[in-house]
């Protein structure tokens, strides 16, 4: 417990409860409208933000935060329009954005730069401004996800009659693709880029097993995230072990047992 008096270790902990928020509310939404893949590229892709920004000497998460919004309305484009092997593109897209990033940081001029806090996550080394920025982001979609419940709800499990009731699918769309992307760039400090799927579906689809509503499951996902990175860390500090892994093993062993917990 004399871990808690320490001050990188309240940042820590606040920086979970907040991004457990943002998580709870984009996974239960990528969840439900079955984008988890697409998801995926967006949070790879942006790791090529990662790399600019360091080349370029910027902050990250504004690199991040920019390439994976370009990705998204990328991606949202050809959703749209309906255009075909959207799979591949988003498998390229993937790809891309890795393969960009590792080449923009190996040719970043000083010292060798430390690559396992972005792809594996580095939630000690969270600032009181990055505190502020995930709080403000928050805010933003809980208003956005409150002002606009219904509309989402439509758009998420019935597009057909959203069109009967005029209302512009594509501008609620892209709108939730800003915000899954900023979301996904906000959870980076906890599991990285390559293990931020895991902490942003498995706590969603644990709620989907247990309630029947979209905003109950934005709920429990939001409090299942949050005691996941809590033991995670909690776990990582008593084993020394890399704190995003064991975040993301926390929530396979939640699953499985909510999944066992379902069958009878």
């Amino acid at each position: 417990m004399e871990i808690l008096s320490l001050q990188f270790v309240q940042f820590a902990l606040l920086s979970a409860f907040f991004v457990s928020i943002c998580g709870g509310i984009i996974g239960s939404i990528i969840v439900s409208n079955k984008t988890v893949f697409l998801s995926g590229g967006v949070a790879h892709s942006a790791f090529g933000g990662v790399g600019i920004a360091l080349y370029f000497g910027f902050n990250v998460m504004l690199g991040a935060a920019i390439t994976s919004i370009l990705m998204s309305l990328l991606l949202l484009y050809f959703i749209i329009h309906k255009k075909t092997n959207i799979d591949s593109f988003i498998a390229a897209a993937w790809a891309f954005g890795m393969a960009l990033g590792v080449i923009l940081i190996d040719i970043t001029p000083g010292y060798g730069i430390d690559l396992t806090s972005y792809l594996f996550g580095s939630i000690l080394t969270v600032s009181k401004a990055d505190l502020i920025v995930i709080c403000i982001f928050d805010l933003l979609l809980i208003a956005f996800i409150c002002m606009y419940y219904r509309e989402i709800l439509g758009i998420l499990y019935d597009e057909t009659f959203c069109k009967l009731k005029n209302i512009n699918i594509n501008l609620f769309l892209l709108f939730i693709y800003i915000f899954v992307s900023l979301g996904i760039v906000m959870s980076m400090n906890i599991a990285g880029l390559i293990l931020i799927l895991a902490i942003l579906s498995i706590p969603a689809y644990i709620a989907s097993m247990f309630v029947n509503s979209l905003n109950k499951m934005m709920i429990l996902s939001s409090i299942l995230s949050f005691l996941f990175i809590c033991v995670g860390f909690f776990v990582s500090y008593y084993y020394d072990l890399s704190i995003g892994a064991c975040v993301v093993m926390s929530a396979i062993c939640g699953m499985i047992i909510g999944s066992v917990v379902k069958l009878f």
